[in-house]
């Protein structure tokens, strides 16, 4: 099995994702507001691009909305993107989500080529690997980035996720030259690896707006066992 990393997912080619397990990471913070959200009880989660697509749909439907611009709540929006908003899970609303966000949704719908595409971050990184070794196929992780730009953070969650594959493949892995300069980066913070999320440029932007309990919540390894997998528009938790 080969594994390999996309550093941007604006950069990547959706065809060279075909016959592929991708896992797509936005670690600050749509992936692992994503895996919060369904581990609370949300049952579908829709990504969309644009604001008002989304609003859109969430209006038209009764769905729940979030949505995120430069790492703030969109202006009028019920929830944004932290996943701190959505650990009481969906209460009296409805349990579909409507998510928009300025990085991660993007590189998930850039993902659907893709045979399968799932959800990672630091959160899930154990079953995500777990996962995507039982689809035996090729894998691309898929990093979101900031901006068009490389994210350290995502490349520590693909990186975690390359070492949890590593424990899995018993030596028939082979990984590309990033994958594995990922997972050294990983295996740097496995102890620590809030310090890695704070050393990258968009945690030092959270941590100037008072988001530091975010970073927090999103550095804490293996701490769920939820897998999201995306198809069909919506993002559903894998039935393991």
């Amino acid at each position: 099995m080969n594994v390999e990393m996309i550093p941007v997912a604006a950069a990547a080619d959706p065809a060279g994702l075909r016959g592929t397990t991708a896992v797509v990471f936005d670690v600050l913070r749509a992936t692992s507001t994503i895996i919060t959200a369904l581990a609370a009880g949300y049952r579908c989660i829709y990504p969309v691009s644009g604001a008002g697509e989304a609003a859109a749909l969430a209006a038209g439907r009764g769905y729940a909305l979030a949505g995120e611009r430069g790492g703030e709540k969109i202006p009028g929006f019920p929830l944004g993107n932290s996943p701190l908003e959505f650990l009481a899970g969906p209460g009296d609303g409805s349990d579909v989500l409507v998510l928009t966000t300025s990085n991660g949704t993007g590189a998930i719908l850039r993902s659907v080529q893709a045979e399968r595409v799932l959800i990672g971050a630091v959160l899930n990184a154990g079953a995500v690997a777990s996962a995507a070794w039982r689809e035996k196929r090729d894998i691309i992780l898929v990093c979101a980035g900031s901006g068009g730009r490389f994210a350290l953070e995502d490349a520590l969650g693909a990186g975690f996720v390359a070492e949890e594959l590593v424990k899995l493949a018993s030596g028939s892995l082979v990984m590309d030259d990033m994958t594995m300069a990922v997972r050294d980066l990983a295996l740097y913070y496995r102890a620590r690896p809030l310090a890695g999320l704070d050393l990258g440029q968009h945690g030092r932007k959270l941590l100037t707006m008072g988001r530091e309990e975010d970073l927090r919540w999103c550095a804490q390894l293996n701490k769920y066992s939820v897998v999201p997998f995306f198809a069909r528009g919506c993002i559903k938790a894998l039935q393991l």
